[in-house]
Parts: C-alpha cells; structure tokens; sequence
C-alpha cells in the first residue's frame, strides 16, 4: 500500500514538473541550450555513485535529529528537478536526444538516491529487512536496468576524453602564411565519423580549403574521420 501511494505521489510530482517546464518552454521565444542543459545529457557510472551517496548522506540527515532535515531536502531537490525540468524543456523543443539524456539523468538519480537511502535507514534500524525487501528488490532490478546505457555513456566519455587530449596538442597551425589558433569546443562520439566543434582564431579569415587543411590534420591526429563544425574568430589589429 504505501509503495503504491508512493509511486502515484511521484507520478504526479513528475507530471507536474514536466508540464510547467514544458509549458514555459513553449512560452518564451528562446531556443537556446545552455551549458547548464548541455551538463545534464550525457549521465554515465560517476553520475550513479553522486547519486548513492547523496542518498547516503541525505537518509542519515533525516535521521538524526541534530541535523536540520530540511537540508535533505534540498539535497533531493537539487538532484532531481534540474534534469527533470530539462526534460520538459527538451519536450517543448522536440528534441528526442534531450528528453533521452535528462530523463535517463533524473531516473539514475532517483534510483541511486532510494536505494541508498533505504539501505542506510536498515543499517541504523529504521526498518527490519523482511519488510524493505519488496522495495529493494524493485529498486535493484532497475538499477540494474539503467546500468546499462551508464556504462555504455560511460565508456563513450572515456573515448572522448581521450581524442580531446589528442586534439588539444594542436594548439596552432600556420596555413597560407596565417597563423591559426585552435581551441576544442566539443566532440561528440558519433558514427561512423566523430563530430569536432572548434574555434579558430587569427587575423585574417579564412577560406573552405583552409578549414580542410585543419580537418585532415585533426583526422591525422585521431586516425579517425571527422565531421567539424568551426566557430571562427577573427582579432583585427592596427
């Protein structure tokens, strides 16, 4: 009973969030995605280990009476309503990639933070095992589930770590006569080519057959075939 009227308070606390986020979303003639929405799309193995020990430590602030438990809360909170608000906003946008990523984020944490928290409230007698193994049992076999695309997203940030510092040892390059410094914005793991977003800045712009002489020199570098979109930045000096 009490999981039941759990689950139905949480259905409609996720409902709630999704409509209001959604909504303004649609409101406001912006666009834009943020470094702050960017940071909630790719949740991976490190995410899950924030989220159980937040659990952790939010169960036993609740617990013990010294501690103000309002801070539990707000712990909780700030876990799970940015994802989740990005996922309304992500519905408002249409974008399937954004709803996937935040949502997939809101769920690790939610779960990571249940069951760690109800481990922790056994261990410091709140309940006896018999009557929590129900709700640890469900709790266990999604996580289990969601472990699967963590770590998958997981070995994908290890990769793309790995090209960025590849990437970032070309600090400049001289091409025509124009010196051209480089800086890596982002990289993104697709297939079959790896997408690189970089920003170029000299003192002259530049043309088409230049851009490709950086391309074909960062697909040297990664042994790899790369799709890249260039932000170019010119400084003009007397």
């Amino acid at each position: 009973m009490l999981i039941k009227q759990s689950v139905k308070t949480l259905s409609i606390g996720i409902f709630m969030a999704l409509l209001f986020s959604c909504v303004y979303t649609l409101s406001i003639p912006i666009e834009e995605v943020t470094d702050e929405m960017r940071g909630r799309l790719n949740p991976n193995l490190l995410d899950l280990m924030v989220a159980f020990i937040s659990g952790i430590a939010g169960a036993y602030a609740y617990a013990k009476e010294e501690v103000a438990k309002s801070l539990a809360g707000v712990a909780i909170a700030v876990a799970l309503v940015p994802p989740l608000s990005v996922t309304g906003i992500g519905i408002g946008y249409g974008d399937l990639g954004m709803i996937y990523g935040s949502f997939l984020l809101f769920i690790t944490n939610l779960i990571g933070i249940t069951l760690s928290a109800a481990i922790t409230f056994i261990i410091l007698g709140y309940s006896p095992i018999a009557k929590a193994k129900k709700g640890l049992v469900y709790t266990t076999v999604l996580m289990s589930v969601i472990t699967i695309p963590l770590i998958y997203s997981f070995g994908n940030l290890i990769q793309k770590n790995d090209y960025y510092h590849e990437i970032i040892t070309i600090k400049s390059v001289v091409i025509n006569e124009k010196k051209v410094d480089i800086k890596v914005i982002d990289i993104k793991n697709s297939k079959p080519v790896i997408d690189v977003e970089i920003q170029t800045t000299s003192s002259e712009p530049l043309v088409v057959d230049e851009y490709k002489e950086i391309k074909k020199l960062i697909e040297k570098k990664l042994n790899k075939k790369i799709a890249l979109k260039v932000i170019p930045k010119i400084i003009v000096s007397d």
